[in-house]
C-alpha cells in the first residue's frame, strides 16, 4: 500500500497553491471515466473517452450520454483547455511529455487489483478533483457491500473459473480475484492468467462459469465457442458486471451480484 500510494499521483505542470476545484476536468481512460461520473456532476466534466458511450458504461453511468468524447490525444486536450487531466499509469512518455507542455495538471492513476488499493486510488482522485467527502461517501458504500458479501459467503468456496473472453481468463493477484474471493468463491486459475480452450475448461471441472457482462449480446467468434454443446450442457453460468475491469468502489456491488449466482450454485448439484 505504501509503494502504491508513492506511485499512485503524478503530478505535471502543476500551478501554484489551488485552492478551487478544477471545473473543467477532462478523462483519458475508462477508468478514470468511471470514478470521475460518481465523484462529479456532469457541469464539470469537459471531456470522457469514447468508451463511456459504449452500452456497459451506459447501464451504469447513463449520465455520460451527453458529455463529449475524446480518443485520448494530445490535440483534443489542447483543444478542450482542461484544468485537470486524469488518465491511467500506461499513459506513453510522449503523451505525458505533451501534457507536460500544454500546463494542464495531469493525475496518473494506477490500475487498482483490490479492495485496498480501489480505496486508496478513490481518495486520490476525489483530492484531485476537490470533493474528498464525497469519496468517502463511495468508500463507505463499498466497505457496507463487503460486509454484507462476507456475511452471506457460502460456507465452502465455490469453485469458479471466469470464461468466455477468447479462452483467457484471469487467475490470482488481479481484481477478479480480489472479488470472487469476497464474494465465496475459490479460483481456479492459480496463475496471473491462463489460456483454456474448452477441452482445458472441462478438465478444470468448476461448479460454476463466471461471465463479465462488459460485452454481452455482442455478436463475436469468440462468443461462438460459449455455445459449445458440452459446456451449455454441463456448466452452470453467472454474469456479473465487470465496469471493463476497473477497481473502483461499485466493485463491491458487483461481488455482491456475483455472490448471488455463487450462492445458488452451492445450493443445487451441478449439471452432468
Amino acid at each position: 500500500m505504501k509503494r502504491l500510494r508513492i506511485a499512485a499521483i503524478v503530478l505535471l505542470c502543476l500551478p501554484g497553491p489551488a485552492i478551487a476545484a478544477p471545473q473543467r476536468i477532462m478523462s483519458l481512460s475508462i477508468c478514470t471515466d468511471e470514478l470521475l461520473l460518481d465523484l462529479v456532476g456532469t457541469e464539470r466534466i469537459a471531456s470522457l473517452t469514447f468508451m463511456s458511450r459504449e452500452p456497459a458504461s451506459l447501464r451504469q453511468w447513463p449520465q455520460a450520454l451527453p458529455v463529449p468524447t475524446n480518443r485520448g490525444s494530445a490535440e483534443e486536450v489542447l483543444r478542450a483547455k482542461p484544468d485537470l487531466v486524469l488518465a491511467d499509469s500506461f499513459l506513453s512518455a510522449t503523451m505525458r511529455s505533451l501534457l507536460a507542455k500544454s500546463g494542464a495538471p495531469t493525475v496518473l492513476i494506477p490500475p487498482a487489483q483490490n479492495f485496498p488499493q480501489i480505496r486508496a486510488v478513490t481518495r486520490i482522485v476525489a483530492q484531485a478533483v476537490g470533493d474528498p467527502a464525497r469519496g468517502e461517501r463511495l468508500i463507505a458504500q463499498m466497505d457496507a457491500a463487503l460486509r454484507t458479501l462476507a456475511a452471506r459467503r457460502p460456507s465452502r468456496p465455490v469453485r469458479a473459473l471466469e470464461w468466455g473472453s477468447g479462452g483467457y481468463v484471469p487467475g490470482a493477484g488481479g481484481l477478479f480475484d480480489a472479488m470472487l474471493t469476497a464474494a465465496g468463491g475459490a479460483n481456479i486459475e492459480k496463475n496471473a492468467m491462463d489460456y483454456y480452450d474448452v477441452e482445458a475448461l472441462l478438465a478444470a471441472n468448476p461448479q460454476v462459469l463466471v461471465y463479465g457482462d462488459t460485452y454481452r449480446g455482442m455478436n463475436s467468434l469468440r462468443a461462438d465457442q460459449d455455445l459449445h454443446p458440452a459446456l451449455t450442457a454441463r456448466f452452470r453460468r453467472i454474469t456479473y458486471p465487470s465496469l471493463y475491469g476497473c477497481g473502483i468502489p461499485q466493485a463491491a456491488q458487483a461481488a455482491l451480484q456475483m455472490q448471488q449466482g455463487l450462492i445458488a450454485a452451492a445450493k443445487k448439484p451441478k449439471a452432468q
